[in-house]
C-alpha cells in the first residue's frame, strides 16, 4: 500500500515537475494565474494518463506518455503562451532531460539500500529540490537562451532532443539499453561528443563577434572623445577671440604709443604676438549650427595645411533633424577618410567639395572628390586591406544606421561620392 502511494506521489511530482518547469523555462512568470492555468493543464493531462493506465495499463500508458503529456504541453505553451514552437519545444525536451537528476538519485540510493521505498522517496525529495533550485537560480538564465534564434535553439537543443529519442527508444518502446550492446551503451557518448563540437564551433564564432564588437564600441568612444575634445577646444579659441575683440581698443593704443615713440620693431613684434593669437581662433561662419561650423573649420585648417582644398556648400539651420554629436562624428569622418584619400593621390589639382543641405527633417551629406584608384567594393561600401585602414567606413555606416538614414558609395565620372541622407 505505502509503496502504491509512493508511486504515485512520483508520477504526480514528476508530471507537475515537467508541465511547470518548461513554462518557467520560457520566462512565462510565476504569479498565481499562471499557476492556476498550468494546474488545470497538469490535470487535464494526468486524467488522459490514469484513463489510458486503467484501460490499457502501465506499459501502453508510458509508451504514449509524449502524445498525451508532451506534445499537448508543447502545443499549449505555442498556442495559449504565443511562444515559437521550437522554443516551446527545446524547453519541454531540456525540462525532460532535467528529471534524470531524479532518477539517477534514486538508482543510486536503490542499489545502496534495495529498496522500493528508499527509491522512490528520493526521486520525490530530488524532485521537489531541483525544482526550487531551477526556479530560483536556472529559469532566468533559460528565458533568454530559449528566445534567441531559430537556428541558435537548434543547436541548443539538439542534445536534449537526441537524450528524450534515445531513451524513450531505448528504454519505453524497447530495452535495448540494458541489452548490453555496446552501440547503444555508447550512443549518448556519441551525441555528447557531436553536441560539445557543434558547441565549440558555434562559441568560437559568438566569441569573436562580440570581441570585434567590443572593439568597435571601444572605437566609437574614443572617436566621439576625439571629437567633444577638437569642438571644445575651439570654443575655447571662440572665447579667447572674444576676449581678443573687447582688448583690440588696448592693443591699437600700445601700438599707437610705440608708433610714437619710433619703437618700430617693438609695434612690429607686437603685431605679431597679436596675429598669432588670431590664427589660434579662427572660427569660419559657415551655417547657423555653431558644432558644424567648429568640425568644418577644424577640417578646412587641416586641409590648408596639407595643402589641399575644401570647396563647401552649406546651407543648414542651427538646430539639426538628428543628434548633432552623432552627425558631428559622420561629417569629421568622412572629410578625415577625403583628406588620407587626396594625401595619397599623384595629382596636381587635389581638392574635395563638402555639400550640407535642410529640407524639413532630412539633411543631405555629400562629399566628392578626384579618385585615382578605384577602390574595392564589398555590399556597395569600400573595403581596405591595409590593415588600421577602412575604421572611418565603418564609423560612419555605424551612425547613419544609428540615425535610421542612408548612405551610398560610388564613383561617377573619375570622382568618389560618398551621400548620406538622414
Amino acid at each position: 500500500m505505502l509503496l502504491q502511494i509512493l508511486t504515485n506521489i512520483h508520477n504526480i511530482t514528476t508530471m507537475m515537475f515537467g508541465i511547470f518547469i518548461s513554462s518557467f523555462f520560457l520566462g512565462i512568470k510565476q504569479n498565481r494565474k499562471n499557476i492556476l492555468t498550468l494546474f488545470v493543464l497538469f490535470c487535464f493531462e494526468g486524467s488522459l494518463y490514469v484513463i489510458n493506465y486503467s484501460i490499457f495499463g502501465e506499459t501502453f500508458a508510458n509508451r504514449i506518455y509524449p502524445f498525451i503529456v508532451h506534445l499537448p504541453l508543447a502545443l499549449f505553451l505555442f498556442l495559449y503562451y504565443r511562444y515559437p514552437l521550437i522554443s516551446a519545444c527545446t524547453s519541454v525536451f531540456s525540462a525532460y532531460l532535467c528529471c534524470q537528476l531524479s532518477n539517477w538519485i534514486g538508482l543510486l540510493f536503490f542499489d545502496i539500500t534495495s529498496s522500493q521505498y528508499v527509491y522512490y522517496a528520493a526521486r520525490i525529495m530530488t524532485t521537489c529540490i531541483v525544482f526550487v533550485i531551477l526556479c530560483k537560480y536556472v529559469c532566468r538564465t533559460t528565458q533568454s537562451v530559449f528566445a534567441k534564434e531559430k537556428w541558435e535553439l537548434c543547436i541548443i537543443g539538439f542534445l536534449p532532443f537526441t537524450y528524450y529519442v534515445f531513451d524513450y527508444i531505448s528504454t519505453k518502446f524497447s530495452n535495448l539499453l540494458y541489452s548490453g550492446n555496446k552501440a547503444v551503451v555508447e550512443f549518448m557518448g556519441f551525441a555528447f561528443c557531436i553536441a560539445y563540437l557543434v558547441f565549440l564551433i558555434v562559441y568560437f564564432k559568438e566569441s569573436e563577434s562580440r570581441q570585434e564588437a567590443r572593439q568597435y564600441n571601444e572605437l566609437m568612444k574614443m572617436q566621439l572623445s576625439s571629437i567633444e575634445k577638437e569642438i571644445s577646444q575651439v570654443k575655447i579659441s571662440k572665447n579667447k577671440l572674444a576676449i581678443l575683440r573687447h582688448d583690440m581698443r588696448h592693443h591699437l593704443s600700445i601700438i599707437h604709443t610705440y608708433i610714437t615713440n619710433n619703437d618700430i620693431d617693438k609695434a612690429q613684434e607686437y603685431i605679431k604676438e597679436i596675429s598669432n593669437a588670431y590664427d589660434d581662433t579662427i572660427i569660419t561662419s559657415y551655417c547657423k549650427n555653431e558644432m558644424l561650423n567648429s568640425v568644418i573649420s577644424i577640417y578646412n585648417s587641416r586641409f590648408e595645411n596639407t595643402g589641399l582644398s575644401l570647396q563647401n556648400d552649406i546651407s543648414i539651420s542651427d538646430k539639426l533633424p538628428c543628434n548633432d554629436m552623432a552627425f558631428c562624428t559622420i561629417l569629421s569622418n568622412a572629410l578625415e577618410n577625403s583628406m588620407h584619400a587626396l594625401e595619397n593621390m599623384d595629382i596636381e589639382n587635389k581638392w574635395a567639395k563638402l555639400t550640407l543641405s535642410q529640407k524639413g527633417s532630412h539633411i543631405l551629406l555629400q562629399i566628392e572628390n578626384p579618385v585615382q584608384k578605384i577602390p574595392r567594393f564589398a555590399d556597395g561600401i569600400p573595403v581596405s586591406d591595409k590593415k588600421g585602414h577602412g575604421i572611418g567606413v565603418k564609423s560612419i555606416v555605424y551612425y547613419v544606421e544609428k540615425l535610421n538614414g542612408q548612405c551610398q558609395f560610388f564613383i561617377s565620372e573619375g570622382l568618389f561620392i560618398l551621400r548620406i541622407i538622414i
